[in-house]
């Protein structure tokens, strides 16, 4: 994750960030909570809880994979957090606190360069996400999803929220490909057996 870095940003980085394992399920932090740091994704889905609609209902902003950043507002001096975060699956993260932070800035300007370049990324992947919610369906958005995450054990509600869309619309969808022969389905499990045919169904019209 760190290999762009010379080697004692490295090392320095390394003191900065602690190691984190957390089980799926596990809140990292909820929105409002105070903005005590950040955190990197190693291994593992992290979900990002935007506010949540009058009748309940809880939003999707984002999903944060392997190598991505999330926390960010303790970068930027926030002082409170503007998003909530849930681990979707078993995830290794690392996490460091405000003052680590604001020391490795100080002391390696490429270290700055690497959490712009994790903000960006962030940036562009909200884009991406926006542009499909607007112009593709749900089963072209669903589609997309599982060829991008291959089997990640997660459940028909959390593919849901990932691509906008309801349990039950995303149930439907997934025993429909089921029976063609798409995809096989188990226990939080989504294995593809036709990568071609799935690519098919997530062209856009």
């Amino acid at each position: 994750m760190f290999q762009e870095l010379g080697l004692e940003a490295r090392k320095a980085v390394a003191q900065a960030f602690q190691p984190l394992r957390v089980r799926r399920g596990t809140a990292l932090y909820a929105l409002g909570d105070r903005a005590d740091g950040v955190y990197l994704v190693r291994e593992g889905l992290v979900w990002l809880e935007g506010p949540r609609s009058p009748a309940g209902e809880p939003s999707t902003l984002g999903v944060v994979g392997p190598g991505g950043l999330l926390g960010e507002e303790a970068l930027v001096g926030e002082g409170r957090r503007t998003s909530g975060a849930t681990a979707l699956t078993y995830a290794e993260l690392l996490f460091a606190p405000p003052q680590a932070l604001l020391s490795l800035m100080e002391g390696f300007p490429e270290v700055q360069s690497f959490f712009l370049r994790g903000l960006y990324a962030r940036l562009k992947a909200a884009e991406k996400r926006l542009w499909e919610g607007r112009h593709l369906s749900v089963a072209q958005r669903l589609a997309r999803l599982l060829l991008e995450l291959g089997e990640a054990g997660l459940s028909h509600q959390d593919l849901a929220r990932m691509v906008g869309a309801t349990r039950e619309t995303v149930t439907k969808l997934l025993g429909e490909w089921a029976l063609q022969g798409v995809v096989d389905l188990g226990y939080r499990r989504v294995e593809v057996l036709d990568p071609a045919a799935l690519a098919r169904l997530a062209e856009p019209l």
